[in-house]
């Protein structure tokens, strides 16, 4: 009898165990991995972020990680079911630091994925350009130096918090915007780097960073003729004997003697005390657009990939308000030779908030 009860002890125990393993054999067949390339124009989409919902239009949030360097995505552990894919990708890359409205953000068309088991799903993202038609000429509008910004933004000795700075001077030389035909728009920008602003003043008896002699000039590479200059007075009443010569003449940045608002200073060798931006192209790109150009800085000339939109603004009174938004990134050191320990091999990202303004 004992004998009988053991062995039906052992069978059931037996039982258990295979119920135990045919239940987790199931559930672990009710499971498979979603995978795939991101990519944008055959090119893969390097930091995407993709995300998987339980519902359409990004919807209760199952999942959301990051592509590799090929664009390569991998969501695993997803249950058998129904679900939406979608990708967002800044191109600057700095998906994992999204922040502010202006950047340029491209989106995949969110497709409806059913999994069963191990699948693949490959992901192209696209944009939803303004349809608009309007075309903007600069040279009809009055620029707003006073409301736009042009600022520069590094992590400060390369681990550190953003260090932040903008240019009080800047203008556009020529900027023609079409909207519906973007392979039309011609941009002229320029920026006078010893208009830097960093809250760190330097005036004739002082040292800080900014302004003509500032440190922030030097390492920019501006470039004085040290035979003009004057005579500038301390409070104290000591006297500098090479001030600058702070005379505004007027300067031709393009070399083609065509009209220009840069008025450099008088002092200044060449175009060591501006920098330049001129486009090459201009597509639509996103929901909003790439301009390739230019950058002639620090004695360099180097092409950067400036994303941008445009805001055809509102009225107000008597007059009309329209502006643009564009940033870029230098390799301020391997570019152009900008050597400071704070910078070193980080990369400095450039931000342009263009306000302009007309009369109705």
């Amino acid at each position: 009898m004992k004998k009988l009860v053991r062995t039906f002890g052992v069978i059931i125990v037996l039982a258990g165990i295979a119920l135990i393993l045919t239940k987790c054999k199931k559930d672990e067949s009710s499971y498979g991995t979603l995978s795939g390339i991101v990519s944008l124009e055959g090119t893969a989409a390097d930091g995407a972020i993709v995300t998987l919902s339980a519902q359409a239009n990004a919807a209760d949030i199952i999942a959301r990680v990051v592509a590799d360097a090929s664009g390569v995505y991998s969501i695993m552990g997803v249950e058998a079911g129904t679900y939406y894919l979608n990708a967002t990708w800044e191109p600057s890359n700095n998906n994992n630091l999204l922040k502010g409205t202006g950047t340029v953000i491209l989106t995949g068309v969110e497709s409806e994925v059913s999994i069963d088991g191990d699948k693949t799903q490959d992901i192209t993202l696209v944009g939803a350009v303004s349809g608009g038609n309007v075309v903007f000429d600069a040279a009809e509008w009055v620029w707003d130096n006073t409301h736009s910004t042009v600022e520069f933004e590094f992590p400060y000795d390369a681990f550190n918090a953003v260090f932040t700075g903008h240019f009080a001077t800047a203008g556009f030389d020529e900027l023609y915007f079409d909207e519906a035909n973007p392979e039309n728009t011609r941009i002229k920008a320029w920026v006078d780097v010893t208009s830097v602003e960093t809250g760190s003043a330097s005036p004739p008896c002082g040292h800080g960073r900014d302004g003509l002699t500032g440190c922030i000039g030097g390492t920019f590479g501006v470039e004085f003729n040290l035979a003009d200059t004057v005579e500038a007075y301390c409070s104290d009443g000591t006297m500098v004997t090479n001030w600058p010569n702070g005379e505004l003449v007027d300067y031709d940045l393009w070399g083609d003697g065509s009209a220009t608002s840069y008025k450099r200073q008088h002092s200044i060798i060449g175009n060591s005390g501006v920098a330049t931006f001129e486009s090459t192209t201009v597509t639509a790109y996103g929901t909003g657009y790439l301009a390739k150009g230019m950058v002639n800085f620090a004695g360099s000339s180097v092409e950067v990939n400036m994303y941008f939109n445009f805001v055809e603004g509102y009225e107000k009174d008597t007059k009309r308000y329209s502006s643009f938004y564009g940033w870029y990134k230098m390799a301020a050191y391997d570019d152009f030779g900008i050597d400071s320990p704070h910078v070193g091999n980080s990369d400095v990202t450039v931000k342009i908030s263009a306000q302009f303004n007309r009369s109705l």
